[in-house]
């Protein structure tokens, strides 16, 4: 998403558009959307101990997902994981056994609990395996080696799974930083390439890629936990069930069902097919728009403040904006989708970068050029359209530094000078702040004073750095004119001297 060359942004910025699928992707690899669901705080602790399972540096993987019986719910260094999370440590125990006395349901498979229930749950283990009811384990004290204490307590994962918590914003902010900071490196090393391309300096280079990694990452985690907030209601799942019978009917053809199954497989890293993959990326569909709709509004709120609040550019303006911010957006998330299904392709040829890697690689490369070829189509759209608030604004200005010029006498040399010293002086801020002040540029005489001011005192150390010019002595002009004239005499055919010159004898 960019601001292009419009009056509402102060700089064009890179691809933050890159934010939409790269969160999208990252959101669903978590289970946000069965949290408002009944026994979704179950989901929550898996997702939460989880990620504090990769932060410990441990090799994590989520393995519940596809649903089988008595399946274990993450594989951590290797070993089955499966997370049990209910009210009551007593709870929590008979839920991991078979009704009426049955046996422990997940052998080989550690039984994670509440943080605060585990010292209850390890001594009700122990009760189970002294009764015979968990097989391969006669020494009660196994239970300590079956047992496993949960991150999080069952109060933070009923939280975790509710919006608007303390600890689910926590949750987001803290797994949402590790997507802004991998979006903060791809926007720094695009906008890095472009300044260095237009000229640039390897100082000015890295400070505009800076400043263009911070608005991606910050853009990217305010969207991702607004998000992530929004995934935990149940509109969202409504979204996902409209978004669904739209890929079914796409899947309906060959090329389809292969352009879904394509996408699933790049987005996850793995293989899936038929409706797990539609499902899949109806969801992905679901949180793009969410998501795209979120990093609209928070790169259009500057723009409709200065509309509404500070009235420093026009409602035509702020449409043009928003539309070209859309634009950006949306083709960036169809680059992505595009990218990342045939990156997976390409990857899944290549023995050392695979699937996943080539997923990942394409889908960037897809967001950075849809998002960049998408505003670049719609600004130029859109300038056919809607003229810019500062495009008049410009008129009234090179008129009167065409007036000042030629009161001031300036050399082309000194014109060219101060003509780039006002470009940087002609920021987006300074153009709104004229268009304010002078009645959305509608008091003439508030314009010309405004220009005057600005150009006057620049026009005027023009001229102080100008050197002092001597005039010469009269002698040295007379000598100088004799010479000239000497000089077109010869190239004329006249005599060179007086004696020369034809006499009158009369």
């Amino acid at each position: 998403m960019t601001n292009g060359a419009v009056m509402g942004g102060d700089k064009p910025q890179i691809v933050p558009s890159v934010a939409v699928p790269l969160t999208s992707q990252s959101l669903e690899l978590n289970q946000l959307g069965k949290y408002h669901t009944k026994g979704g705080h179950g989901f929550a602790a898996e997702d939460a101990n989880h990620f504090i399972d990769l932060l410990r540096g441990r090799s994590a993987q989520v393995v519940g997902v596809t649903n089988e019986a008595n399946g274990a719910d993450r594989l951590v260094n290797g070993v089955l994981i499966q997370s049990k999370y209910f009210s009551s440590a007593t709870q929590t125990m008979s839920s991991a056994f078979d009704g009426g006395g049955g046996g422990y349901r997940y052998a080989g498979q550690l039984l994670e609990v509440p943080r605060d229930q585990y010292h209850t749950c390890v001594e009700l283990m122990r009760i189970r395996i002294s009764s015979g009811r968990v097989p391969g384990h006669t020494n009660p004290a196994d239970a300590e080696l079956i047992v496993q204490r949960g991150t999080i307590t069952y109060q933070q994962a009923r939280n975790i799974a509710k919006p608007g918590k303390i600890e689910s914003l926590v949750f987001d902010a803290s797994s949402q930083a590790v997507t802004s900071t991998y979006v903060f490196a791809v926007s720094f090393a695009v906008a890095f390439a472009q300044s260095r391309w237009s000229g640039n300096d390897l100082k000015i280079a890295t400070k505009e890629a800076v400043a263009s990694g911070l608005v991606a990452g910050r853009t990217t985690l305010i969207t991702g936990i607004v998000t992530a907030q929004l995934l935990r209601t149940k509109g969202a799942s409504l979204g996902a069930v409209a978004i669904r019978s739209a890929v079914k009917n796409v899947s309906r053809t060959s090329f389809g069902r292969e352009a879904v199954h394509r996408i699933a497989v790049g987005s996850l890293g793995r293989g899936v097919y038929g409706a797990a993959a539609a499902n899949h990326v109806s969801k992905l569909l679901r949180t793009n728009v969410i998501s795209g709709g979120v990093v609209a509004l928070i790169a259009s709120t500057p723009d409709f403040y200065r509309a509404i609040l500070e009235r420093s550019i026009s409602w035509k303006q702020l449409s043009k904006n928003v539309s070209i911010n859309v634009a950006g957006i949306a083709s960036g998330t169809a680059g992505w989708l595009g990218g990342v299904a045939i990156g997976a392709s390409i990857g899944s040829l290549i023995p050392v970068l695979g699937t996943a890697a080539g997923g990942i690689v394409g889908g960037v490369l897809g967001a950075v050029g849809g998002g960049m070829g998408g505003t670049t189509a719609a600004k130029k759209l859109a300038d056919r359209i809607v003229t810019d608030d500062q495009v008049p604004l410009m008129a009234l200005i090179q008129r009167e530094f065409q007036r000042l010029a030629f009161e001031h006498l300036l050399t082309e040399t000194e014109t060219d000078a101060l003509a780039l010293e006002l470009q940087e002086a002609f920021t987006p801020k300074w153009f709104r702040t004229l268009y304010k002040k002078s009645a959305r540029g509608t008091d003439e005489s508030a314009l010309l004073t405004m220009v005057q001011e600005e150009l006057t005192p620049r026009f005027e150390a023009a001229l102080e750095r100008r050197e002092n010019v001597a005039l010469p002595w009269p002698l040295e002009v007379i000598e100088e004119i004799q010479s000239i004239a000497i000089e077109v005499a010869a190239i004329d055919g006249f005599p060179d001297t007086a004696d020369e010159m034809p006499r009158n004898d009369r």
